[in-house]
């Protein structure tokens, strides 16, 4: 069965959702754009990345899925819309990958965010429906516990260090946007590292930067403590994102082999392993799943609460800022 997949927003990272859809035998039958004056950029824009594309393009959500019946769709849109694209789509019976963060309406509405994304992943539950964050960092947590094992280090750290650096842009650059828009990656893979953890934000404190933040907090896992801190910065030099195991660093390197096709070199202290890319991991345990084969890799129970981590850091870290 070939999925029919539609991308709600391409001007940012829409585009690379349609690539790996494409890559994963899927047929991109549509996309969503704001304004009908930018409905021929996108196109363009999209075609660079998928040349074979021959969808079409609308501005109107409910006439794409009424006409196009796509199988899912990818909310790639502002996040302030995600909550509302999600919801059209799963009344239509779509199947849903969102980006991160779920919801997001700003600082001042932080109870409607957690409140809007339980009624998202509930509604998809009680729907039937697929539902996923794209939190594609996820993806290294099966390769990093290999190597822990195979060199005899302890499953449970003492204190983890956590960096997910990004190039410059007009917007997110600081403080809780910044937090919001990347953090989303750090916290995600702790989830993924230890699923049942709860956050201990009881002595954490917030380091400001120039378009940076880190944040200093625990979590709980077995009744064991693990310090923890999360480093998100945007600059326009090399990215770092990494994390480091008690003394034992891992970077994440993407980078585009000979093929054209991008993929992550996976390098510690002693040894490198190049893996798929992330997204592309995503992007195909997410299609797989909709065919009934497994679950997405950050399904929305555990982007719930994701949610529930974010926000609740957000609001420590504004409580320390009055």
């Amino acid at each position: 069965m070939v999925l029919k997949v539609a991308i709600i927003g391409v001007r940012g990272v829409g585009k690379f959702h349609a690539q790996w859809y494409s890559r994963e035998g899927c047929d991109v039958v549509a996309f969503v754009a704001s304004r009908p004056e930018t409905l021929s950029e996108n196109e363009a824009a999209l075609k660079n990345f998928v040349p074979n594309f021959c969808g079409r393009g609308y501005t109107d959500l409910r006439k794409m899925l009424e006409l196009e019946k796509p199988d899912a769709v990818s909310v790639c849109s502002p996040h302030h819309l995600h909550s509302e694209h999600c919801l059209e789509a799963i009344e239509f019976g779509t199947h849903i990958l969102c980006e991160k963060p779920l919801v997001w309406f700003g600082q001042e509405r932080l109870e409607e965010a957690i409140i809007q994304s339980e009624k998202v992943v509930r509604a998809a539950n009680q729907k039937g429906l697929k539902f996923a964050v794209n939190t594609q960092y996820v993806a290294a947590a099966p390769y990093l516990r290999e190597i822990l094992k195979a060199k005899g280090l302890p499953e449970i750290p003492q204190k983890l260090t956590m960096t997910m650096e990004a190039k410059v842009r007009e917007r997110d650059i600081s403080g809780v946007n910044l937090w919001i828009d990347l953090a989303p990656h750090p916290l995600s893979f702790l989830l993924a590292l230890f699923p049942y953890a709860e956050l201990d934000l009881s002595n954490a404190i917030f380091e400001e930067g120039e378009n940076s933040l880190t944040g200093h907090f625990a979590i709980l896992h077995r009744n064991e403590q693990i310090s923890v801190s999360v480093k998100v910065r945007r600059h326009w030099g090399n990215l770092e994102r990494s994390i480091v195991w008690d003394e034992l660093k891992f970077e994440f390197q993407p980078f585009i082999g000979d093929d054209g096709v991008y993929r992550i070199r996976l390098k510690w202290d002693g040894g490198e392993q190049v893996v798929d890319d992330f997204m592309q991991v995503s992007i195909r345990k997410f299609v797989q799943s909709v065919l009934g084969k497994g679950e997405p890799l950050c399904e929305g129970m555990v982007g719930l609460k994701q949610m529930e981590w974010l926000i609740g850091s957000v609001k420590k870290y504004l409580s320390m800022r009055r």
